[in-house]
């Protein structure tokens, strides 16, 4: 009977040494917070479009009534100061997500 010396990693692995092998906990505690970051991002970032499409259809809903150039600039004006008020709302939005999910973990 022959028995194999085992070394390097396979028997750090094998005898607890390198966790990330025998046990995932540890990714569990590591990912926590860019995980939390990320879903609530897209989460964001998909009601964000969705909000938009809806401003886009009633743009083009108001812009097909109006009847002469002047009702269409107003038209487009009111359309581009929405846009711009979300889209700076939004950005704050995200800005509180990386202070929630991303800073928090590391002041802990």
């Amino acid at each position: 009977m022959t028995t194999e010396k085992v070394t390097g990693p396979e028997f750090l692995a094998t005898n607890g040494k390198l966790p990330f092998f025998t046990n995932p906990e540890w990714a569990k505690s590591v990912s926590e917070g860019p995980l939390k970051f990320y879903t609530s991002a897209w989460k964001e970032a998909l009601g964000f479009t969705a909000s938009c499409f809806e401003t886009q259809a009633e743009y083009v809903r108001k812009l097909s009534q109006c009847s002469d150039p002047a009702e269409a600039l107003k038209c487009h004006a009111e359309f581009a100061q929405k846009g711009w008020v979300r889209s700076c709302d939004e950005g704050a939005k995200l800005l509180d997500n990386v202070r929630t999910n991303l800073a928090a973990p590391l002041n802990n």
